[in-house]
């Protein structure tokens, strides 16, 4: 068995090095994930029957048994399995993936400033914060429970 940070760490270079193929993973139950990367950006994953977003909450707590990279073969996936490419999803899995964003810390969002800072959570925190629930808005204003 492999440990998770080593295969996470491999995940996040791959990335960093702006690759384009696709990252295998095998279980010890004899499962499958495979992650789509195209020019080092996560397009698409699949994980037994999840996909998508659904596999990154899951993806930190995989018992590995094998993982490999393909460079340049691009796995048929389904099309529930391709994510947004806006979003940032090594930042939900603890890692961290440099973008040319805004650099201010704060911004408005639906009359109330918000702050935009980014913070490089820990993989316990990663599945926690991926549950959480935004605040609750009215008419502008956070609402307090």
């Amino acid at each position: 068995m492999i440990a998770n940070t080593d295969v996470l760490n491999q995940l996040a270079q791959l990335c960093h090095q702006a690759e384009t193929g696709t990252f295998f993973i095998t279980t010890t139950d004899n499962k499958a994930c495979h992650i789509l990367l195209e020019n080092g950006r996560i397009n698409a994953l699949s994980f037994g029957r999840e996909r998508g977003k659904a596999v990154i909450t899951t993806l930190p707590f995989i018992k590995v048994e094998r993982f490999s990279f393909q460079q340049n073969v691009i796995m048929p996936l389904p099309s529930k399995a391709y994510v947004d490419d806006r979003e940032n999803l090594l930042a939900s899995l603890g890692l961290h993936h440099a973008e040319l964003s805004s650099t201010s810390g704060k911004r408005m969002y639906r009359g109330a400033e918000v702050d935009t800072k980014r913070t490089i959570p820990s993989l316990k925190k990663a599945a926690t914060e991926a549950s959480k629930k935004p605040a609750r808005m009215y008419r502008g204003r956070p609402v307090q429970d």
